[in-house]
């Protein structure tokens, strides 16, 4: 009997479609150039790949040194609940968020999570990085269906 369960188990693993699951979050756009001085934004966005989410958390680091937040807008997100409204700290450099939508969930390519002003500072490539994200799927688990989180840089060139 249990050569019969564990052949069922490994006959489930090699037929699941894992490729569903593999949603990606990333800076948008992925790179930008701005002169010191200007004021620049970028999306968070979702692409879910197919699969509904209805949760997404992580938190965006930017070098303190060269970008200055100016302002987080939850204004056009795929979110619509909030556990934790998006903050920023220009002292830590990260940007965090914690945010969910209703059934039937968020289906896309493109959703805005959140959208970032920043100032830049100084003169230098200022690398944007996604931490301690997840997409989770509307499945009643909260499956992470996340499997890449791409940041993006700012190049900042002198006035």
């Amino acid at each position: 009997m249990r050569t019969l369960v564990a052949l069922l188990f490994a006959v489930s693993l090699l037929t699941t479609p894992w490729s569903a699951y593999a949603a990606t979050m990333s800076v948008s756009p992925a790179s930008a150039s701005v002169r010191a001085g200007d004021i620049v934004t970028v999306r968070l966005t979702a692409n879910t790949q197919g699969v509904a989410i209805n949760q997404g958390e992580g938190a965006l680091r930017f070098p303190t040194d060269m970008l200055s937040v100016i302002s987080v807008s939850k204004s056009g997100s795929i979110f619509t609940l909030w556990v934790e409204e998006p903050g920023y700290s220009n002292t830590a450099g990260t940007v965090r968020f914690d945010g969910g939508v209703p059934n039937p969930g968020y289906t896309g390519s493109a959703g805005t999570i959140v959208s970032i002003s920043f100032q830049a500072k100084k003169a230098g490539t200022a690398a944007l990085a996604l931490t301690d994200t997840a997409l989770r799927a509307n499945d009643g688990m909260g499956t992470d269906v996340l499997t890449a989180s791409n940041g993006g840089t700012i190049t900042i060139a002198e006035v």
